[in-house]
């Protein structure tokens, strides 16, 4: 399938499953944990704004840990997929992205140290810049995409739950100092 400009069907079902995951599960998911729906929507737009640092405005809003780790894992989940899917379409359907794609991967993404060890750059990548900037850094050097999404929602899902107890020790000691 070629052409000059992105099929609709193929963005809009792209679409659909980002915002399934990433906007109406994690309501689902506050519904089953009887959390208001407001702090599901702040905790969804705290995890856009500061990625897994979210979770201290989970501990803020006196939410389990668990419905705190789903939520911010699954907004990560929908981002990640709605960007990796819209920068493969655009790679395929665009031809000058697919010469600039190609430009891009020739000069950088030819070395085999990066061709094998690369993906793994992401793990501080997304701990620096997140998960706004590492999707396109996959799709531009041309990492495989599972393993580059595993990677990345590994390394998100490991610094919630890093920061999970850390933010419950920093609200409690706020709250002490709050008398």
């Amino acid at each position: 399938m070629t052409g000059p400009g992105l099929p609709a069907r193929v963005i809009s079902r792209d679409c659909i499953i980002a915002l399934f995951i990433g906007g109406i599960a994690p309501f689902i998911a506050g519904f089953f944990f009887m959390v208001p729906p407001g702090s599901v929507l702040v905790l969804m737009s705290a995890t856009l704004i500061l990625e897994y640092g979210a979770v201290f405005i989970g501990t803020a809003l006196d939410m389990d840990n668990a419905i705190t780790f789903i939520i911010v894992s699954l907004v990560a989940t929908g981002i990640i997929f709605f960007q990796l899917s819209i920068f493969d379409h655009s790679g395929k359907y665009s031809p000058r992205v697919a010469r600039f794609l190609e430009r891009t991967r020739g000069k950088y993404g030819s070395s085999p140290l990066v061709k094998k060890y690369g993906v793994f750059a992401l793990v501080p990548g997304m701990l620096v810049v997140g998960f706004f900037v590492c999707p396109a850094v996959t799709w531009l050097l041309g990492w495989e995409r599972k393993i580059a999404f595993i990677v990345m929602m590994g390394t998100f899902c490991a610094a919630s739950a890093f920061l999970l107890p850390v933010s419950e020790g920093f609200i409690h000691w706020i709250s002490g100092l709050a008398g």
